[in-house]
């Protein structure tokens, strides 16, 4: 499906995903897509606890990856 956001910016979200762990990325992005983290958990073979932790270390540096890709003074 298209986004709605346009062909560059699904790029520039592409690329930011990539600087997380595959681990961590595969939750955030099954997250991302409408899955309950206990879903995910059961899917993965993992505790609940664990995808929450995935979920939590995944957003933080997807955070950091935003955060160091904007222009200074904005």
């Amino acid at each position: 499906m298209p986004s709605p956001h346009g062909e560059g910016e699904t790029r520039a979200l592409l690329k930011l995903l990539c600087q997380v762990a595959p681990r961590e990325r595969k939750v955030l992005i099954l997250v991302g897509e409408g899955e309950q983290v206990s879903e995910i958990a059961r899917s993965l073979g993992i505790p609940v606890g664990t995808a929450f932790s995935r979920l939590r270390r995944g957003r933080r540096r997807l955070a950091a990856a935003l955060k160091r890709r904007q222009p200074r003074g904005s």
